[in-house]
């Protein structure tokens, strides 16, 4: 009998679980649905997508093994790829990566991580161009994406529903 208990407790536990998972893959659908992005000529702006995209495949290749994202060669060169896929070539929007790297700092699962003593100099560069890939690489430690999500994006399946949600609303 206490075995039955504790079995119809686990199973309310591992419901509850679920639904927990549920809703949190939900807020980040949501997220990612409503993405601050530019328009011009009518088209939102791929940039943060294509990011997205791109720290997506890096988690699944075992490159990004945290939540914290370093501006390094390997995202520039996924980003880049991602664009040729996705993108191709367009007349409206060039593949710059430093652009969404900075900017995804507007959504509410995405922070830029200065270097010690950086903040000054992140607000200073704020207010000119600081999306150059030089300029990141010398103020940034990385962007940390919220623990939940990167849990999230160690299951398949959280990938491509993810995955979807951006290509098929920005891509």
């Amino acid at each position: 009998m206490i075995k039955i208990g504790l079995l119809r407790l686990n199973h309310f536990k591992l419901n509850h679980c679920s639904i927990d998972l549920l809703s949190i893959m939900e807020t980040y659908i949501n997220y990612f649905l409503t993405l601050h992005t530019n328009t011009q000529k009518g088209v939102k702006a791929p940039h943060k997508a294509i990011m997205l995209l791109s720290v997506i495949d890096l988690v699944e290749y075992g490159v990004i093994t945290s939540n914290q994202i370093e501006f390094s060669e390997r995202l520039e060169q996924q980003f880049q790829h991602n664009w040729s896929r996705y993108v191709g070539q367009s007349d409206v929007f060039q593949p710059r990566v430093g652009t969404p790297f900075w900017h995804l700092n507007n959504e509410p699962f995405w922070r830029l991580v200065p270097y010690e003593g950086g903040d000054e100099a992140v607000a200073m560069h704020l207010q000119g161009n600081p999306c150059a890939p030089g300029t990141t690489r010398k103020l940034i430690r990385y962007a940390e994406i919220e623990k939940e999500l990167f849990e999230l994006l160690q299951d398949e399946t959280n990938r491509a529903k993810l995955r979807t949600t951006l290509i098929k609303n920005y891509l």
